[in-house]
């Protein structure tokens, strides 16, 4: 594995499988997809409600307003296809 920074100095983490990258706001409809299909038993603050928020657009938003950080949420994307497949937290 190896880490390094991108043009604009963000975090990212590389395996030969695996990129973990901050998340863009093209992420957006895969974080929701995500979170529709969450486990119930997850707080109701993380899950879509039932007005179906966060919607993608409110996802974007929140992209677009936290910038990347050392820590926090970061995309998982396959490298060979560039899917993003999913994303996790590193504190």
């Amino acid at each position: 594995m190896r880490t390094g920074d991108d043009a604009r100095h963000e975090p990212t983490l590389h395996t030969a499988r695996l990129l973990l990258r901050p998340l863009s706001e093209s992420d957006a409809a895969v974080l929701h997809e995500l979170w529709t299909e969450r486990d119930p038993r997850v707080p109701p603050h993380r899950q879509i409600d039932a007005d179906g928020r966060p919607t993608v657009a409110d996802l974007m938003e929140s992209i677009r307003s936290n910038p990347p950080t050392t820590v926090g949420l970061l995309a998982v994307q396959h490298v060979k296809t560039g899917d993003v497949i999913g994303y996790c937290g590193l504190a």
